[in-house]
Parts: C-alpha cells; structure tokens; sequence
C-alpha cells in the first residue's frame, strides 16, 4: 500500500513537474517570438526611414518642387515603394507585440499604405491632366505625407527599442 502511494505521489510530482517545465518553455518561446518579431519591425521600418529621409531633404532644400514652382517643366519622378513584407507576414499575430509597441507601429504602417496610395495617384493620366498648380500642391503633400512618416518611423522605432530593452531586464 505504502509502494502504491510513494508511485501515486511519484506520477503526480512527474506531471506538476512537467506542466511547469511545459509552461516555462512556451513562456519563453512566446519571449523570443515577440522580441524576433519587434527586431524584424525595427529593421524593416528603419530601412523604410531610410528612404524616408529623402522627403525631409526634399522639403527642406525645395528641389524639384522648386523647380516646378520656378516653372521649369518638370514633372517629379515617384517610384514604388518597397513592399512590407515584414508587417505583411506578422500582422495576423500582431497581438504578441506590447501595447505600447501596436499603437507606433500601426500608425506607421497605415501612413506608409496612404503614402504608397497617393503616390499611385501621381502616377495617374489623371494628374498628369491637372493644372499646373494644383500638380504643385499635389507634390507638396505627397512629401509632407513623406515627413510625417519618418516621424511615425522614429516613433515606431523608439518604442520598440524601449520595450527590448525592457524585456532584456527581466
């Protein structure tokens, strides 16, 4: 009887045992995950801030939106944007990241997909038609949109550097 009670005891000391171990392991699997993903967020948004760059150089020094306004004839060269992969590959499990991390980086990635539409506006037969004028102003917030997203980039990137620095305290 005694055996019996020391192997009963025994099977459940192994199962508390190993539902700890299990609960440790998947905890710190979750970690790893959300600090891999929060990484590949900040590396694909600082390239973007990269790119980014150029609107702010182009809005503070004038350059071809002076040239338009000196009335040079010239129409400004936009090129596609890079794809999200990163984001598109994650934005299901988005929930992982911490709250204070989802509010910049959702924000970022919204302004990057208005950014990325109004581009394919200037790109139109459409505008192309437009006035003079109204060309002008059309540039003009397309490189305003363009600061306001390296904005939202360094937020973005600020808060996901405060959060793997947070977690690499624990």
């Amino acid at each position: 009887m005694e055996i019996a009670i020391v192997g009963v005891f025994g099977a459940l000391l192994g199962i508390l045992l190993t539902n700890a171990l299990t609960l440790v392991y998947d905890w710190r699997r979750r970690r790893e995950r959300i600090r891999d993903v929060q990484t590949s967020l900040r590396a694909e948004i600082r390239s973007h801030r990269r790119w980014l760059e150029s609107f702010d150089a182009e809005k503070t020094e004038g350059g071809a939106a002076a040239k338009v306004k000196d009335g040079e004839e010239f129409v400004p060269f936009v090129p596609r944007e890079v794809a999200t992969f990163v984001f598109d590959a994650i934005v299901d499990e988005i929930n992982i990241l911490p709250g204070a991390v989802i509010d910049p980086v959702i924000l970022y990635y919204r302004q990057m997909k208005a950014l990325s539409a109004f581009a394919e506006d200037l790109r139109t037969e459409r505008f192309e038609r437009l006035e003079r004028a109204r060309k002008i102003e059309m540039y003009d917030d397309y490189l305003d949109m363009g600061v306001y997203a390296l904005d939202l980039a360094d937020d973005a990137i600020d808060s996901i550097n405060r959060s793997l620095k947070a977690g690499s305290q624990e």
